[in-house]
């Protein structure tokens, strides 16, 4: 078996072949307000990818991404994060 590339960042997850995983952040306005209603609703579309698998081109570790939530399982792990991981294939959008 080759030697598989690791791409930890803390993460209490391994992503494998062409897989990511992905970190919820609470984004806040200016002044540290949530935005209530639909804005919130559409920025808590927005995910961290804190890991990728080794065949992972596309994305990088610290970018916000737009996923397919249809086909994304959330995980809530003991330390009361959320993650989600899933192919790479279900990313929608890398936000600028």
């Amino acid at each position: 078996m080759g030697k598989v590339l690791m791409m930890n960042t803390g993460s209490p997850f391994q992503a494998t072949f062409d897989n990511v995983v992905l970190e919820r952040h609470v984004f806040e306005a200016a002044g540290g307000i949530i935005l209530p209603g639909e804005a919130a609703a559409s920025i808590e579309k927005k995910w961290k990818v804190i890991n990728v698998g080794p065949d992972v081109k596309s994305v990088e570790v610290g970018q916000f991404i737009v996923f397919n939530s249809a086909t994304a399982g959330e995980i809530e792990w003991h330390d009361g994060k959320k993650y989600v991981v899933l192919p790479v294939k279900d990313i929608v959008a890398i936000c600028k």
